[in-house]
């Protein structure tokens, strides 16, 4: 999946390159913090009951990141390509037994985890021409989350892979509180009977100079989805800089 989304980049530095159209790169950086982390599999058939990440386990903050390249060919039409990853480590006791994918981890077992979501979108917005009071932009994207979760003990050892597309609606919103900075508001997401994807950003945008803004501000990656296969709904908290470069 990786190697997918470095040749659609590559691709589309090419078609930058040769068109002569604008690109921008930005990163962001931070530390993700964990709210609600909950997690059963299989979720069927199984009365094992729900581990906690944060509850039952204890999870220290992790660092994020992330890098977005955006090709504009038109000023109303913007593509973009995301890639986020993310991984926590919990660990602890655990004060019940807790069966996941087979293997059965007793009470009073000291257990290392790891959750790992990693997010590749590609999107597409369209920018008004004129801002709708403070709505910037509409757009849609096409998200592949790469996810695992994974219990660990002294002489045990269980793992739960998930790789899955996932499609999400996007606006941006903005106001100017001078001229040098924005008061942000960006949001994607999409919900269904099986699961939701919610993604929130809400910040300040400082305007350096025409090429290059700073950015800070808090997100909240929050979703999760409940079937006969695996029940997992999590909300992360992030604080957050990132810079914003023109080429």
């Amino acid at each position: 999946m990786k190697k997918i989304a470095v040749i659609i980049i590559i691709m589309l530095l090419s078609m930058g390159l040769w068109a002569e159209s604008k690109f921008r790169i930005e990163t962001e950086l931070g530390a993700a913090f964990t709210g609600y982390n909950d997690v059963r599999s299989p979720n069927k058939d199984n009365n094992s009951p729900l581990l906690s990440f944060k509850d039952e386990l204890e999870t220290n903050p992790g660092f994020s990141s992330r890098l977005l390249l955006h090709y504009q060919p038109h000023p109303r039409h913007r593509i973009s390509l995301l890639a986020a990853p993310l991984t926590l480590k919990p660990k602890g006791i655990l004060k019940q037994d807790i069966m996941y994918e087979g293997v059965l981890f007793n009470e009073g077992e000291s257990i290392n985890a790891e959750y790992r979501f990693d997010s590749y979108r590609l999107g597409y917005r369209y920018i008004f021409p004129k801002r709708l009071i403070i709505l910037k932009s509409v757009g849609v994207a096409a998200k592949i989350r790469d996810a695992e979760i994974l219990l660990e003990s002294t002489n045990k050892r269980s793992t739960k892979t998930n790789t899955g597309f996932v499609p999400l609606i996007n606006m941006d919103l903005g106001y100017k509180v001078m001229e040098e900075l924005e008061l942000v508001l960006e949001a994607e997401g999409l919900g269904s009977p099986y699961g939701r994807a919610e993604d929130v950003f809400l910040g300040l945008d400082f305007t350096i100079n025409n090429k290059l803004n700073m950015r800070t501000g808090y997100r909240l990656l929050e979703g999760g989805s409940d079937n006969d296969e695996v029940y997992t709904f999590a909300a992360i908290h992030y604080a957050t800089v990132g810079f914003s470069i023109k080429l």
